[in-house]
């Protein structure tokens, strides 16, 4: 009963000194884009821009995913028809894959003015950082792939089965 007391105990300290710890900005977080943002060295001014910039790339993204989200939908519908319809589905197919381009487009689009944004030095250490990401998000996006393909070797043929057995 004492050490159930005792681990109790602990338990309840280790939570309080959670809590009562101050909590870190997100930008002193160690996290990537924090790090680089103190290396950048940016004035104030440059600050609000790049925030500003940040903010409206945002919410464009969140605009072309529901876009995007909306055609996948209408496109398991047309699979779902009675009788598919091989040229609506090949349209909404090209709608996607436009729809798909847009979404990177807004990733460069963004990276551009805040580039101009930046002093000369300051741009190089942007698109080193720039080049560093990148390679970190492919490796991630490989390794995920590789992984995904490992527990389910289905799921690349996952396209190929007919509309009503990607419902399971």
């Amino acid at each position: 009963m004492k050490q159930i007391t005792l681990f109790g105990c602990l338990v309840l300290l280790a939570f309080s000194v959670s809590l009562s710890q101050d909590r870190v900005p997100p930008s002193d977080r160690g996290d990537a884009r924090g790090r680089v943002l103190r290396e950048l060295k940016l004035s104030d001014d440059q600050q609000r821009s790049i925030e500003s910039l940040r903010f409206e790339m945002r919410k464009k993204a969140v605009e072309q995913q529901a876009r995007l989200k909306t055609a996948r939908l209408e496109l398991a519908e047309l699979f779902r028809a009675e009788q598919p319809n091989q040229p609506a589905i090949q349209k909404k197919i090209g709608e996607i894959s436009q729809l798909q381009s847009q979404q990177r487009l807004l990733l460069v689009d963004h990276w551009f003015a805040v580039n101009k944004l930046l002093t000369p030095d300051q741009q190089k250490i942007w698109k080193k950082a720039s080049a560093q990401f990148l390679a970190q998000r492919k490796a991630q996006f490989v390794r995920g792939r590789a992984a995904q393909f490992m527990r389910n070797e289905r799921v690349p043929r996952r396209l190929l089965q007919p509309p009503g057995a990607m419902e399971r």
